[in-house]
């Protein structure tokens, strides 16, 4: 039985950058270069740029057994290639895409609900 990979999801603060997706991450990888940075408020690597916490505005860490390359859309296109990552995100998160589970509280505390 092979280790899960994960992958990280980010959308930037600022709305003119477009998403992006990191993926096949051991669980070491992604506590050490993603989860702990962003949790310590400081500053982390991320798909070859630096990044404060501040301007993330969304996270999504989800996992799977396959990796990124072998996971594909109800449409058949893959996730890893696709071109839209907040499409791809979508249908992730609404549990279309076979073989991913969405784990981001298991990495991130989530956010405290404002009454």
């Amino acid at each position: 039985m092979s280790l899960p990979k994960f992958h990280v999801y980010i959308e930037y603060a600022n709305a003119q950058e477009k998403p992006a997706i990191r993926f096949n991450l051991s669980h070491e990888e992604i506590v050490r270069t993603f989860a702990t940075p962003f949790l310590a408020g400081k500053t982390f690597l991320f798909c070859g740029r630096l990044l404060s916490p501040a301007k993330v505005n969304k996270a999504i860490i989800f996992c799977s057994q396959e990796t990124a390359d072998r996971l594909v859309l109800p449409n058949r296109e893959e996730v890893a290639g696709h071109k839209d990552k907040k499409f791809v995100m979508d249908y992730i998160l609404r549990g279309k895409v076979k073989g991913v589970q969405v784990c981001t509280e298991k990495f991130l505390a989530p956010a405290e609900k404002k009454e």
